[in-house]
């Protein structure tokens, strides 16, 4: 051996969010100048830190080290000990190399963010939702949920309701609304709901504010639309009974001698005046023309981005077919799949985009139809061609004109400026992230993860309908953990912030194992 080390203490306690210190001190016990190089190894090694990482010591002279750790208050530092070791590799003698094995002990900490999806539900007969409940802390969470509504007029079903969520992952609660009393006539009633969530052992709640609209059987233009009609129906009969024309034959014409006069034979009825030469009127809601193309997204001069304005309402499309019973469902989605309003996101970002690629009018909701099918191709050809990432939307969504996780990662994230999604951003493109990231780091899609992508989905398809009902949304904790993992996931360094590398790169169809469709 050519040194001598000890680690004191050898066991350190820290608090997530707060600094613990141990030092390291080596001695030089052979007959030359020697340089050790220090490292820290195990789970803690991702805030961990020693300094100075290089001793350089005279034979028979001592050096010392400190190693502090820093861990986050995220999920990424679980609570409870974890084992470490501080490798001391000398320069000189690599074979004595060294590692001193401690223990750190990250103390626990709680913390719940929960969302309803969607906030606003509409229905005549009843409405369903669902609530996420993320933990966010570094400890296993068991949360339990209650609803109420204002005026207790509705009818609430909650399974379940209590959940337990491992640190770092969500956990999703399905909710059943119904109205005592349904409204056949009238107006949109509202009732205003409010589901509570407490964590085990702490009194406090976080409450979720939501609108159920109850609207009427009969809509009030139904009757507005049926009244007209019932009152021109009685005043074309009135008409038709009030009106007696006079008939005259050729026996009455002689009856009635000389003061009867005779038509002249070849007489022609005058002519309609002709049509005005004006060209026809554009129909409401038709698309605007295609743009240029030259939108700015994240990655900047993408054809197939889309800009940083609000998005043209796109026309209404055509209502799906029934599908059979045995029809697949997504992910990926293709021709002859069943319904979902994830197809129906993904048709609405298409019609807005405003290039070549964009979906003309005239494309069927909720269904890959061939309308859709060659927009997606070509979406998918622009991206593939115009961004630095080294991953291909076809591994992962198998072909061009289909619809997977890759191809759901890059049209959410369409648009996103870095500025946009800062620390303490809250509006619709924070959202936007969250999708994108949810997608991108999803490779094992289960029923409960459609849920929360379909609640995405119908929040983005309100805001491609109308950009003043974009639900807005914080940038925090959890957000900022969302783009640490996607970035270990997709090989980026860890950072923890939406740059524009990262952005480009969910942009570019950069997904967790990319290759697995996700179901």
């Amino acid at each position: 051996m050519t040194m001598w080390t000890s680690l004191d203490p050898a066991a350190v306690a820290v608090d997530p969010g707060g600094r613990a210190t141990a030092r390291l001190r080596v001695r030089n016990t052979g007959d030359t100048v020697e340089e050790y190089r220090l490292s820290v190894v195990g789970a803690p090694a991702g805030w961990a830190r020693v300094e100075p990482d290089t001793l350089r010591l005279y034979p028979g002279s001592e050096g010392v080290a400190e190693i502090s750790f820093a861990p986050p208050r995220s999920p990424d530092a679980l609570a409870g000990p974890a084992s470490y070791g501080i490798r001391v590799e000398p320069r000189e003698h690599p074979g004595a190399r060294d590692v001193l094995e401690g223990q750190v002990t990250v103390a626990p900490f709680s913390e719940v963010r929960a969302e309803l999806l969607p906030s606003v539900l509409v229905g005549r007969f009843g409405a369903r939702a669902s609530v996420a409940v993320d933990n966010i802390g570094n400890t296993a969470l068991t949360a339990s949920l209650t609803l109420r509504d204002e005026a207790n007029r509705l009818t609430c079903e909650m399974a379940p309701n209590s959940v337990q969520v491992a640190p770092g992952r969500a956990a999703f609660v399905k909710l059943n609304i119904r109205p005592q009393r349904i409204r056949w006539t009238g107006g949109t009633e509202h009732h205003r709901v409010t589901v509570a969530v407490r964590r085990s052992g702490d009194d406090t709640t976080v409450d979720l504010n939501g609108t159920y609209e109850q609207r009427a059987v009969v809509p009030r233009w139904m009757l507005v639309v049926g009244s007209a009609a019932v009152a021109a129906s009685v005043a074309f009969v009135m008409l038709w009974l009030g009106f007696q024309p006079k008939v005259t034959t050729a026996t009455g014409e002689m009856q009635s001698g000389s003061g009867a006069q005779a038509v002249p034979q070849g007489a022609e009825a005058p002519l309609p005046p002709a049509p005005s030469s004006a060209p026809p009127a554009v129909p409401p809601g038709a698309p605007a023309p295609a743009g240029d193309g030259s939108g700015g997204g994240a990655g900047g001069g993408d054809a197939s981005q889309v800009g940083g304005g609000p998005p043209v309402p796109p026309p209404a499309p055509k209502t799906a077919p029934k599908a059979a019973a045995d029809a697949p469902v997504g992910p990926v989605w293709d021709m002859g799949y069943k319904p979902d309003a994830i197809v129906t996101y993904a048709q609405y970002r298409l019609a807005t985009l405003g290039n070549e690629c964009a979906l003309k009018a005239g494309w069927t909701a909720a269904v890959i139809d061939q309308a859709t099918q060659t927009s997606l191709a070509c979406y998918q050809r622009h991206v593939m061609a115009d961004q630095k990432s080294s991953r291909q939307l076809t591994l992962t969504d198998k072909k061009y004109g289909t619809l997977g996780r890759a191809t759901l990662t890059s049209m959410w994230a369409q648009g996103i400026r870095p500025e946009d999604v800062t620390s303490g951003a809250n509006n619709f493109k924070v959202r936007m992230l969250a999708a994108s990231l949810w997608w991108a780091n999803q490779s094992s899609i289960s029923d409960v993860d459609l849920d929360r992508d379909r609640g995405y989905a119908n929040q983005g398809i309100a805001y491609f309908k109308d950009p003043g009902k974009g639900e807005p949304m914080k940038a925090d904790g959890g957000l900022t953990s969302a783009v640490k993992e996607y970035q270990r996931n997709v090989g980026l360094k860890v950072t923890g912030v939406a740059d524009s590398k990262t952005l480009n790169w969910l942009v570019g169809g950069a997904v967790k194992e990319p290759g697995k469709v996700g179901r």
